[in-house]
């Protein structure tokens, strides 16, 4: 699976600026407006540019996501003595793997949808077209969103929930 970084076609130590610079120059070459003929490839490449983007595009995003990709990368080391029971997981825990989850694009769009009426007390409403949208009612009123602006709410509550 590849990394945001390869995504973008950047090195893990990229500026700001050229993170930046190179998703405005891939998401213009890819875009489906920018060809005749939208094809589903373009518009699966822009779903990953924008989810790489929506990480690595925000500093405290990046830093988890850099986190975890350090974690990813390490060796597992053998365990001389046998399997213990783990420890019960705290809800800090079980948030945190949700945000792992949902930062590397692991759940579904019917998940993240679940997952956002769990943590928000709402129903999410499907607005089916080329692109879903979804409509929430929240603090009494009827927002639109996107699917990158709803997983994006939905980890800020799961960050705020882990506080």
């Amino acid at each position: 699976m590849k990394t945001y970084y390869e995504i973008l076609g950047l090195l893990q130590h990229a500026d700001d600026v050229v993170i930046k610079a190179a998703y405005k120059a891939l998401a213009q070459k890819y875009h489906p407006d920018k060809h005749k003929f939208p094809s589903d490839e373009s518009h699966r490449l822009m779903t990953e540019l924008n989810a790489a983007f929506d990480v690595l595009g925000d500093a405290g995003k990046r830093k988890r996501y850099d986190v975890y990709l350090t974690r990813a990368a390490q060796p597992l080391q053998p365990n001389p003595q046998p399997h213990p029971q783990p420890a019960p997981k705290t809800v800090n825990q079980k948030n945190q793997e949700l945000v792992d989850k949902l930062i590397q694009n692991s759940l579904d769009e019917i998940a993240v949808l679940q997952l956002f009426e769990k943590f928000f007390g709402c129903s999410v409403q499907i607005n089916n077209s080329w692109i879903n949208t979804y409509t929430v009612k929240l603090d009494g009123m009827r927002q639109n969103m996107d699917y990158l602006a709803l997983k994006k709410r939905l980890i800020e509550r799961l960050n705020q929930e882990a506080e």
